[in-house]
């Protein structure tokens, strides 16, 4: 598990696409324990899997990685991600001020 939210859900094997901006920095730093690399792929970018429990916590560190990160699996938790990301776009879709 990411953080300390616990809910009822089980853990979970997560698909991470990074770009080659990003796939660096987590190769070397994993996201969690149970990281591992799947595929290093042509263009720099690399798919890792980590096994956890879909926490709050998780949400926010991958969140934080904005575009240099797209979760690939499983179908719920990437939709999940995606929703977040167009709630979030759209505050910045006004361009006038709040």
């Amino acid at each position: 598990m990411v953080g300390v939210t616990v809910n009822n859900r089980r853990v979970t094997r997560i698909r991470i696409k990074l770009t080659k901006q990003h796939a660096p920095y987590v190769l070397t730093k994993p996201l969690h324990p149970s990281q591992e690399t799947e595929e290093l792929l042509e263009d720099g970018s690399a798919i890792v899997a980590i096994k956890v429990i879909p926490n709050f916590e998780l949400e926010r560190l991958l969140l934080g990685f904005g575009p240099g990160l797209e979760v690939l699996a499983p179908d719920g938790f990437r939709k999940r991600i995606g929703d977040l990301l167009r709630q979030a776009s759209g505050r910045y879709a006004d361009s006038g001020e709040a």
